[in-house]
């Protein structure tokens, strides 16, 4: 099933056919190997999965590029293969339309998932968490190592990046052109407007994450 646009309704269609469905802990050219985690759903386990699989009807008109895992496939009572699934980033699904769709609650799916044994979804969601924090964290002394009259702007060019690419870039364009002409008012002086700069652009070599973030860059 791959025309149209992904529907809760025709997820929910192609399951209530389904004798089991199998979930394996890998992308699809590795689901079938021995070394990789797998559960069966059967009976009435399958409507449960159903709830958890639920998604925003209309999809997100794009696909992911990753592989994506877990992968779900789907037989009826025959043995044969009606539907082959792949969850991407824990929060979306792949397979069921055009395009992907956003699951409604994919921290619920996960849960589920680890309840049964399946937990490399939550490690995964665990490290992601830590790592969100962490980034938060890292703007923060970023924001706070800024001239007091300059942090309103600074925080606008931090601001993280969102789905739509574009429109975050042409918001951190217009974000580090206002951060350049603040600083340019508010520090006439060039050698002061260096000395504060410097200062500011020294940041990133006292974190211990290592490496250079976008707004590092306004500051250079």
């Amino acid at each position: 099933m791959d025309e149209g646009a992904p529907t809760t309704a025709r997820l929910r269609d192609v399951l209530n056919r389904a004798e089991r469905v199998v979930i394996a802990e890998g992308p699809p050219d590795e689901a079938d190997s021995a070394d990789v985690a797998r559960i069966v759903v059967s009976g009435a386990a399958i409507a449960d999965l159903a709830d958890r699989l639920a998604i925003v009807d209309g999809g997100t008109g794009d696909r992911c590029r990753c592989n994506g895992w877990p992968t779900i496939t789907v037989y009826d009572a025959v043995g044969r293969l009606i539907a082959c699934w792949t969850l991407h980033h824990q929060s979306g699904l792949r397979g069921i339309g055009d395009c992907d769709a956003d699951l409604r609650d994919g921290p619920a799916l996960t849960e589920w998932l680890a309840e049964r044994g399946l937990t490399r979804s939550q490690a995964v969601q665990e490290q992601l968490a830590a790592q969100k924090t962490e980034e938060d964290q890292r703007r923060l002394r970023w924001l706070q190592a800024a001239p007091a009259e300059l942090r309103e702007a600074a925080t606008d060019v931090c601001d993280p990046p969102g789905r739509d690419q574009e429109a975050w870039s042409g918001r951190r364009r217009e974000a580090e052109a206002r951060l350049a002409a603040l600083v340019q008012h508010g520090y006439p002086d060039h050698i002061e407007r260096i000395r504060v700069l410097m200062a500011w652009a020294g940041v990133p070599a006292r974190e211990s994450t290592g490496g250079l973030k976008w707004y590092d860059m306004a500051v250079q």
